[in-house]
């Protein structure tokens, strides 16, 4: 995988300014998210493995009175 090329090509898709002194993290990073890709997706799952659910954030406002004491870490959604 050339990291250089996609995170220019991630970075322009999206519109995110990529600052020079961030790049060779970036790249570092990349690198290593390509290192483990392929652990990751030949890890044997089951048919009956299911997705985690997506996260969904709540405004503490919405919150029931029993969950809004605590930090936001805290908090979780009936």
């Amino acid at each position: 995988m050339d990291v250089e090329r996609y995170a220019d090509a991630a970075a322009q898709a999206l519109g995110l300014p990529l600052a020079p002194e961030h790049r060779p993290g970036v790249l570092r990073y990349l690198q290593m998210v390509a290192q483990m890709a392929p652990r990751v997706m030949d890890f044997p799952l089951s048919p009956s493995v299911e997705s985690a659910n997506a996260f969904q954030p709540v405004a503490p406002e919405d919150l029931p009175a029993a969950h809004a004491g605590g930090d936001a870490a805290t908090r979780v959604r009936p």
